[in-house]
């Protein structure tokens, strides 16, 4: 059988080779997650958009990412759902202190 390319720089090339560098099957991954073979499939090849911030923490808990892998992880995925990254979102979301700042040097 052949081994299956994913599009190049695609969320599933990424998405593939961190479920690869952790060491699990795409079956295992995700049961793990708790979503369909399917689903996960249909993720990996583009055919539905990268996932939404509480599937985000899903993954990371299953992937045990921390750091810098986990930062990436955010980035990438808003990236392809052209949103603001999930930790940002958050930071952002519980803190009006930060937002203002930011609106000060917006119309600096």
């Amino acid at each position: 059988m052949n081994k299956k390319h994913y599009e190049q720089d695609s969320y599933g090339e990424y998405l593939v080779a961190l479920i690869k560098r952790h060491n699990f099957s795409q079956s295992e991954f995700a049961r793990r997650i708790n979503v369909s073979r399917t689903y996960l499939f249909d993720l990996l090849n583009g055919r539905v958009k990268p996932p939404a911030p509480e599937m985000q923490e899903k993954i990371v808990a299953a992937l045990e990412l921390t750091g810098k892998e986990k930062e990436e992880f955010f980035n990438v995925t808003a990236a392809g759902r052209k949103e603001i990254p999930k930790d940002i979102f958050d930071y952002l979301f519980n803190n009006a202190d930060e937002i203002a700042a930011i609106r000060e040097r917006m119309r600096a």
